[in-house]
């Protein structure tokens, strides 16, 4: 009996001997230790960031030139850099130094602004020679967010290194929410061509200077619309057909067409979505419209435009150009959690560069990024979305519309709405030119 006993139970160890040994094996050719666990989104993140070191937001030319040798924004046509707000000192100046990064590679021959189209010939100007006053060139534009120190010298930067380069980099602006460069062109040209559109112009200039908030609100009557717009054929009608000879002219009425559309009560109807949706389809058909075979573009927006995915208030610019360009579009988003940023204040009745950034919690993206410990970072996002799938993720991240606001977090995925993305944990608000 005893014999009988003891053969099974020997035999019953050995079988589990060898199986835990084969389990054991699995695991660590698998996971390279027995420890093996499933890894955190902060670990994720930790491991894929790069560490680049604050002298490249300073502008120090040897960190920019070894940030370039560390990252790598792949092949692209058209390159854009987002930015959280429009009124972040460090966004900035990581664009300056991302355009020196990308000149020095030769991969940059224009940059796309945020801005009317028709204001870019003043701007291009100064970058060509013809002009001093690069600041009220900045007001042309009646964005405010442009109207700062740190973006006068992201100009004075591209125009330095102009100097340095046989084929010149130049700007264009690719959105319409002014009418007021297109038709100051026009009528620039109308009186040195003698054509019978000067009056009418002044005219209807006029009226525009007169119904200011409703230019910058977008929310004509119904009845003020169609005779802006009564007023706006007749002059079109009086330039001459399109062709090349006229082709800085044909771009100042194709520009003021588009505010037309962005206006026509009868097409958005006075609702937000409609609007946005119009504007950023627009604005990538004027992207798509600047490229040529040679050409490497660099536009910079806001994150809410540039993104692959529809944002908050509709589908994206970014959304359009991703789908026409597939992987020749990359998106770089800049983000920060914590600090401030310049904007009008309701309270204070005027401009401020003390708005808080509010601290995110953890069901935001910023909140992890800020648990890295790494204060300034670069991210490819494709790895961590690989690495993150079973694992659940953020709902929300940071969106600074103009102006304040206390509701800063928007849903949304960072990773599957930007290629790329820098984070910057501190900043502050730039150096606006109606700071008081």
């Amino acid at each position: 009996m005893c014999f009988r006993l003891i053969v099974p139970i020997r035999l019953k160890m050995k079988f589990y001997s060898v199986t835990i040994s084969a389990i054991l094996l699995f695991l660590f050719l698998s996971c390279g230790s027995i420890t093996c666990h499933a890894q955190s989104l902060e670990e994720v993140l930790s491991q894929n960031a790069i560490t680049i070191d604050p002298g490249f937001l300073a502008g120090d030319e040897q960190q920019i030139k070894k940030t370039g040798g560390m990252i790598d924004f792949g092949r692209y046509d058209v390159l854009a850099i987002g930015e959280q707000s429009h009124g972040t000192s460090e966004f900035f100046k990581a664009r300056t130094s991302f355009l020196k990064m990308l000149a020095g590679k030769k991969l940059v021959t224009k940059i796309g602004l945020e801005a009317p189209m028709a204001e870019m010939e003043k701007l291009n100007g100064y970058m060509a020679g013809n002009g001093k006053d690069l600041k009220n060139i900045l007001k042309s534009f009646r964005l405010y967010g442009y109207e700062c120190v740190e973006f006068a010298e992201l100009i004075d930067a591209v125009k330095k290194i102009n100097e340095e380069r046989e084929q010149k980099i130049t700007f264009f602006g690719f959105d319409m929410q002014s009418p007021f460069g297109a038709l100051e062109n026009m009528l620039d040209y109308s009186v040195k061509n003698n054509i019978e559109a000067a009056d009418s112009l002044k005219k209807l200039i006029g009226y525009y200077h007169l119904l200011s908030d409703q230019v910058y609100e977008h929310n004509f009557s119904a009845e003020d619309f169609a005779e802006l717009n009564t007023l706006s054929e007749h002059i079109i009608n009086q330039f001459p057909a399109e062709g090349k000879r006229f082709e800085i002219l044909n771009k100042n009425i194709a520009n003021y067409k588009q505010f037309l559309t962005l206006n026509d009560p009868g097409i958005t109807e006075w609702d937000g979505e409609k609007l946005s949706l119009v504007r950023d389809s627009l604005m990538a058909v004027n992207v798509l419209n600047e490229m040529t075979e040679n050409n490497k573009i660099i536009i910079l927006a806001h994150n809410a435009h540039v993104q692959k995915q529809p944002s908050m208030y509709s589908k994206s610019m970014g959304y359009f150009l991703s789908n026409k360009m597939a992987n020749r579009y990359k998106v770089l988003g800049i983000t920060t959690s914590s600090g401030f940023y310049t904007a009008t204040n309701p309270e204070a009745g005027k401009i401020v560069d003390n708005n808080v950034v509010i601290a995110p919690d953890d069901k935001a993206f910023e909140y992890y990024f800020t648990r890295t410990k790494k204060p300034l970072f670069f991210l490819k996002t494709a790895p961590v979305i690989n690495k993150t799938k079973n694992l659940k993720l953020p709902t929300q991240y940071r969106l600074l519309p103009t102006g304040f606001t206390d509701k800063q977090f928007v849903p949304g995925n960072a990773l599957l709405d930007f290629d790329f993305i820098l984070h910057i944990d501190v900043t502050k608000g730039n150096g606006s030119f109606y700071l008081k």
